[in-house]
């Protein structure tokens, strides 16, 4: 069966971090047309694909962008999923069964993720998908849950696909841009209780727009106030705008490759807002606040992994751990943000594979996707308190954020608050 695509239907894409409304509960579904939590084979291109045990190899496909300014972003989270798995295949696998990576380049074009998943599946035959940015799940959405090929942890958050009726076989690991901003803006009511006016840079990509949205939808019945907004296509630009606004605070609704030129340009400009708030992936200190230098000092951001190289996890068990395996399998940067967040996601993988080997419908995509959409599991590199929970009803899946600001004289990130519970945002 095809489905009515999202970009037909005019449902607003979001990225690396978004949700508002998901699919009507009129579209035809694909895998599972049943109500969520009864995902079945019975509707799936080949049902005993489907269900068929996985044995020697369980191989996860990546279409990812290998090329151009997130490469080296993305080769590190890659690289980090490698170790995790490494450390798997290390101790017998999955029962037995060993866990390869398969990587393609996509540029970052959703097109091309299309096409590279079509070749993972039809030619590669890899298990599990997996890929990075909202117009990349976007393209891939249809096709992969038509074959009923699990994409995990997607590295997006549109909020239709957090929609376990209709996309059954797809799940998101960012955290909706709703529940983000909800606990951005709890912040900011609790430092301006009066209100303030606000300067809000986006980036104009359906990621960056997911954001944006998120935040306008989170300020609703506050005092806070956007006075402008400026597109994020000319940093420079922009903050020259924002600036001449007077805005106490500035919100980043943006990609990863604009955290680090949005500061920049925000110091060109002479400007210090007296509160500046960045996306959670935008975590990387080294590369994207590091080199802004005093701009960046004083700037805000989510966090819900901890930081192997910040002294506040010294002697915390599941780091020491962390590094110890990461030496032992070679991985190249195990300090890099992005390295941890792909072991991570390999880590919440391998938890998956393994409960669904010992579940009814076994070590299956079936298996695989049913375990997955019930998941509960605190990685060892998550913050205490903050828990990874999906049921068939909720794919909230990130369960909450510390906020955490970057201290430019000590180059690192300093706790600004305790862990905000977000389990009840969607």
């Amino acid at each position: 069966m095809k489905r009515t695509s999202l970009t037909a239907l005019g449902v607003s894409a979001a990225l690396l971090l978004s949700a508002c409304g998901s699919g009507s509960d009129d579209e035809t579904t694909t895998g599972a047309s049943a109500a969520p939590g009864s995902i079945s084979a019975a509707d799936c291109a080949d049902p005993d694909a489907a269900t068929a045990k996985i044995t020697g190899t369980l191989k996860v496909g990546w279409s990812a962008p290998l090329s151009g300014p997130l490469a080296a972003a993305v080769g590190a989270v890659i690289d980090g999923m490698k170790g995790r798995f490494a450390v798997a295949n290390a101790a017998g696998g999955i029962g037995g069964v060993k866990v390869e990576v398969v990587a393609k380049d996509d540029a970052f074009n959703p097109e091309r993720a299309k096409s590279n998943v079509n070749e993972l599946i039809q030619k590669d035959g890899v298990h599990v998908l997996e890929t990075f940015g909202s117009g990349q799940v976007n393209a891939v959405a249809d096709d992969q849950n038509e074959q009923c090929v699990p994409l995990l942890f997607g590295q997006a958050s549109l909020p239709a696909y957090k929609d376990a009726k209709n996309f059954p076989w797809t799940t998101e690991y960012l955290p909706s841009a709703d529940a983000e901003m909800k606990a951005v803006v709890a912040g900011l009511k609790a430092k301006y209780p009066s209100g303030t006016d606000i300067a809000l840079a986006a980036n104009q990509t359906e990621s960056g727009q997911s954001y944006a949205d998120g935040f306008k939808k989170a300020i609703e019945g506050t005092n806070l106030k956007i006075v402008k907004e400026a597109p994020l296509t000319d940093p420079n630009a922009a903050a020259t705008t924002l600036k001449a606004t007077g805005a106490k605070v500035l919100v980043d609704a943006g990609v990863t490759t604009d955290c680090l030129a949005l500061s920049q340009a925000v110091g060109r400009s002479g400007w210090k807002p007296e509160t500046f708030v960045q996306p959670a992936n935008c975590v990387d200190g080294k590369t994207l606040y590091e080199p802004a230098g005093d701009a960046a000092d004083g700037q805000q951001v989510m966090v819900w992994l901890k930081d192997p190289g910040n002294a506040l996890y010294k002697d915390d068990a599941g780091v020491k751990q962390y590094l110890a395996d990461a030496q032992a399998q070679g991985v190249k940067l195990p300090l890099n943000s992005y390295t941890v967040n792909g072991w991570v996601i390999a880590d919440m993988m391998v938890d998956a594979f393994t409960k669904a080997a010992a579940s009814g419908d076994g070590l299956s995509k079936l298996g695989i996707i049913k375990t997955a959409r019930t998941q509960t599991y605190q990685p060892p590199m998550f913050i205490d308190g903050i828990k990874w929970q999906m049921s068939p009803e909720n794919s909230l899946g990130i369960g909450g954020f510390r906020p955490f600001t970057w201290s430019a004289s000590k180059k690192t990130f300093e706790p600004a608050g305790d862990v905000i519970d977000i389990s009840g945002a969607n």
